[in-house]
């Protein structure tokens, strides 16, 4: 079934919207979300040129990060030629996708490049410069470096499909598609199909579904069709009357399938309409609860080109190397919207557009709300960019303190005090910045484009956002660290523990096996026995200990010094003597007895000590 809702005519959305710049509460006639803000759109610059295309660039720059996640790997080498939707760089890593060569040349270059942020650093890139022919690989999703199987489960097979495709967010996300959708069916009741573009000068959206509606719709119907989800809605905003044309049209057309309701709703144009949040609370009254996604509360929403990427994988088995561009801006007389291919630089298109002025200043990356000003205007297109904005500085405003209007709250479309979080945030109070909810802010810039005293709110919320995630990481770091330490802290007590219940046991064996050896009586305990037995014979006379060989030589030395001794003393004697008496027979009898008794003992100790 198909419908078609709209919301209300243009001339009485114009009436109410001037009407709530008076009365705040006029503009919920309009829309149900909080907030929102009604800024000079300037839509229709981009809009008076017809869709270009077949811009041939002379260099192609390929970042491999160009989505949320990990990068890809390249796979390619400097002077190798490529095909048009050859691999050039794998997936590798979770949360990657591949990237394919947008035109058949030659690599020149594998190297950081500067890439469309506003920090203005190089990331890994790889060049090509192309050839001009154009050359196409002939099984673009049927190649080496893809995650090719084929399995029972057509939804694990459609994911497959998207992620060899290359296919994430286009809508500036950039989150790979095939994690965004679930791993079985019946889980998504609606299927949302954002075409708001709400942006100011943004339009290629809008030139999107002017020209090829009918492959937005293929896509969504193939995922409904594999996610077996019963309702589609189509939601454009209510200022683009030839996209709704275009799209009733090719829903009139379109064969749906059975049992899916695609409804068409027209939406009121007010900024932020194609946030998320925003939108999913327009259409069906739902709120995101914090911490959360869409697909929790049974809602999948996809960009109009995003959708259109899908249809280009599922069906035409083709990945996704390029997309709509809008190239507008005050400084350029002839802006356009560009299907151009992914790896353009900036700079070169911009040229297109004919600069009534050199640009001689930074280029913008998006929309004037939530677009960021380029360090270097020669950075490549990528999967996530939808506006290159050539507008000439204006003089900026001083800020001021803030008085304290409440303007920035009347118009926050998350609802949060963004003057609270503006004074946490200067102050670098983050844990309150937390508690005020900082990380639920979309960044829309309305706070800042209706504060009063020109205070550049955004930017206090990056920084802060910045500062935060960096603390964060550095704490996890620290406790990872910390971990560690505790953990070898542990293996250290634990070793030591070891080793001493080892030498606790060993000392435990040596002490079991001495008190199973028997012990020789000791000397009290000896003396005790023999004094109980006096009949006894003593130790010495039952059993004389027998000496080594060593206190055997040494009793024979001792024998001998003491013999010498002896000799010699007799001698001294005999002469201080003035008149010695002589000695009696007896005496001399005596004197040679103990002189044969002393070589005896010493020729038997040395005889015994010889035999040891």
């Amino acid at each position: 079934m198909i419908t078609h809702l709209a919301k209300m005519s243009d001339v009485t959305h114009q009436l109410i919207a001037k009407l709530s710049q008076f009365v705040p509460t006029a503009k919920h006639w309009l829309y149900k979300f909080h907030g929102g803000i009604f800024p000079d759109y300037h839509k229709d610059l981009a809009l008076r040129q017809p869709l270009r295309q077949g811009y041939m660039p002379k260099k192609l720059i390929l970042p491999l990060q160009q989505h949320m996640g990990e990068p890809a790997t390249a796979c390619v080498e400097v002077g190798e030629r490529v095909l048009k939707y050859q691999v050039i760089a794998a997936a590798l890593a979770p949360r990657s996708v591949p990237l394919h060569a947008p035109t058949s040349g030659k690599v020149v270059a594998i190297a950081p490049q500067p890439l469309p942020h506003a920090s203005g650093l190089a990331e890994m890139a790889i060049v090509i410069e192309p050839d001009g022919l154009d050359e196409a690989h002939p099984t673009p999703l049927k190649q080496p470096h893809l995650s090719i199987h084929t399995t029972q489960d057509p939804i694990a097979n459609f994911k497959n499909i998207i992620l060899n495709a290359g296919v994430v967010g286009m809508g500036g996300a950039g989150f790979p598609s095939y994690a965004k959708l679930p791993n079985q069916p019946g889980l998504v009741k609606h299927l949302i199909i954002n075409g708001a573009e709400c942006e100011p000068f943004i339009t290629c959206d809008d030139m999107l579904m002017q020209t090829h509606p009918a492959e937005i719709l293929a896509g969504a119907q193939a995922l409904a069709k594999a996610f077996e989800i019963p309702t589609i809605i189509f939601a454009i905003e209510s200022n683009k009357p030839n996209a709704i044309k275009a799209v009733r049209q090719a829903l009139a057309a379109q064969v749906a399938y059975p049992g899916v309701n695609i409804q068409l709703i027209e939406v009121a144009t007010v900024y932020p309409m194609g946030g998320q949040k925003q939108l999913i609370q327009e259409l069906l009254g739902l709120e995101i609860p914090h911490n959360k996604h869409a697909i929790d509360i049974g809602l999948v929403m996809m960009n109009v080109a995003t959708l259109r990427a899908i249809h280009h994988a599922i069906d035409l088995d083709l990945p996704s190397v390029s997309r709509f561009v809008t190239v507008s801006g005050h400084g350029l007389t002839e802006p356009f919207n560009i299907e151009t291919m992914i790896g353009t630089p900036f700079d070169e298109l911009a040229m297109l557009a004919k600069p009534s002025s050199p640009i001689n200043y930074p280029l913008i990356m998006g929309g004037p709300m939530m677009g960021v000003r380029l360090v270097n205007n020669h950075v490549p297109v990528i999967k996530t960019t939808n506006c290159i904005l050539a507008n000439p500085p204006e003089p900026t405003h001083q800020a001021m303190a803030c008085i304290r209007c409440g303007e920035c709250a009347e118009v926050c479309p998350i609802n949060l005090l963004p003057q609270q979080l503006y004074w946490h945030a200067k102050a670098q109070e983050f844990d309150k910045v937390n508690d005020y909810k900082l990380f639920d802010c979309i960044e829309c810039g309305c706070c800042a484009y209706v504060c009063p005293s020109h205070i550049p709110l955004v930017q206090y919320y990056r920084n802060a956002k910045a500062e935060i995630r960096e603390q964060t990481a550095q704490a996890a770091l620290a406790e990872q660290a910390k971990q560690r330490h505790e953990a070898r802290l542990a293996r250290i007590e634990r070793d030591k523990a070891e080793r001493e219940a080892k030498l606790a046991a060993k000392k435990a064996a040596v002490k079991a096996q001495a008190a199973e050896t028997p012990k020789p009586a000791d000397k009290e305990t000896q003396t005790a026995t023999n004094n109980s037995n006096p009949g006894a014979p003593l130790p010495e006379q039952t059993s004389a200990p027998k000496l080594s060989a060593r206190e055997k030589a040494m009793q024979a030395a001792r024998a001998r010094q003491a013999a010498a001794a002896a000799s010699s003393k007799k001698a001294d004697s005999t002469d201080v003597k003035s008149e010695p008496a002589a000695p009696s027979a007896e005496e001399k009898r005596k004197a040679a007895m103990a002189a044969a008794k002393a070589r005896a003992a010493a020729k038997k100790a040395q005889q015994e000590s010889s035999d040891a």
